[in-house]
């Protein structure tokens, strides 16, 4: 099965728009260091009409990028760590045949650091119950 070729949609989400496409660089920069794999951004879509609306759709902080390759469990390794690194992130692969996948960020670099150092919340311990 290594002729066959994979094609992934990628929703990246930010706190607003211009963060959502700054981090779909990032993971699109990412993706295309991989053997085989090619990641670009979708086309944009139609603006969707709402009766009532004023002016052009709504922006939303999601970016879209398609995502091409040869085997996609490399990928979804890669996906992985990239989202594990910050909490904010979070991203949504929606495959062709409709399953989908969602990955949300990791603890932080601050948390990390007070985990390390032993300051981890104790707010839930009693009396005796840790040490």
């Amino acid at each position: 099965m290594s002729d066959e070729i994979e094609s992934v949609r990628i929703q990246v989400f930010g706190a607003d728009p211009r963060h959502a496409e700054l981090e779909a660089k990032e993971l699109r920069e990412v993706l295309n260091r991989l053997d085989g794999a090619e990641a670009s951004f979708a086309p944009p879509e139609a603006p969707r009409t709402t009766e009532g609306a004023k002016g052009p759709a709504l922006l939303t902080p999601e970016v879209v990028l398609i995502l091409t390759t040869g085997t996609f469990a490399l990928a979804r390794t890669a996906i992985k760590a990239w989202v594990d690194v910050r909490k904010s992130r979070k991203v949504r692969v929606v495959h062709f045949d409709g399953t989908v996948t969602e990955f949300q960020g990791g603890v932080s670099g601050r948390e990390v650091k007070a985990l390390q150092d032993g300051q981890g919340d104790r707010s839930g311990a009693g009396p005796g119950e840790a040490r």
